[in-house]
């Protein structure tokens, strides 16, 4: 039953229900686009502001990559560059080191010849010390003798003031005597 009533009620509307329907369905079509419209719209001008501010993040954060980059690329050209160097100083440094060995194995011949010398010099000195003995006990003698002569000496002092004194009171005993000679001397013909 209720269908025949949908159906009389749909045989019922008329044609002008039917033109306000397609009206209405325009209508709400022609909203949905302004709408949808309305919204593009909204969605553009977003876009176009999210847009911007990206620009300000996103071209400066690309020109820092940049010089980044450049200065990345630049620290390993001044690295390999630097390492370069380096296996040119090692080569340097290994033919010092090679001269260096060369000169150790003369220094070692060297000091051999040196030890050598060294046991003569031990032997010379040997030697030596025992001239200094030697010459030490020859030094004990000559002291003695030295101190010997050292009191002859003093003994020789003492006797040349006591002839000094002598010739003194002989001087002055010619004197006494010269004054009678002198006397004879004008008797005397020669």
């Amino acid at each position: 039953m209720a269908e025949q009533k949908d159906n009389q009620n749909a045989d019922s509307e008329s044609p002008e229900d039917e033109a306000n329907v397609k009206e209405a369905a325009l209508e709400a079509e022609h909203r949905v686009a302004t709408d949808m419209a309305m919204y593009m719209s909204q969605f553009a001008r977003s876009f176009e502001a999210s847009a911007r501010r990206w620009e300000l993040v996103v071209y400066p954060s690309m020109l820092a990559f940049i010089i980044l980059a450049a200065y990345g690329f630049f620290l390993i050209y001044k690295l390999t560059d630097d390492i370069g160097k380096i296996t040119v100083q090692m080569g340097d440094i290994q033919h010092s080191m090679v001269n260096i060995n060369k000169n150790f194995s003369s220094t070692t011949n060297n000091m051999n010849t040196v030890a050598k010398n060294m046991v003569k010099i031990t032997g010379y000195m040997k030697q030596m010390s025992q001239d200094i003995k030697e010459q030490n006990a020859a030094m004990g003698a000559i002291v003695i003798t030295v101190r010997d002569m050292n009191e002859s000496v003093d003994s020789m002092a003492y006797t040349m003031h006591h002839m000094s004194y002598d010739t003194r009171v002989m001087g002055r005993n010619m004197e006494d005597v010269s004054g009678p000679m002198r006397f004879m001397n004008d008797f005397m013909p020669w």
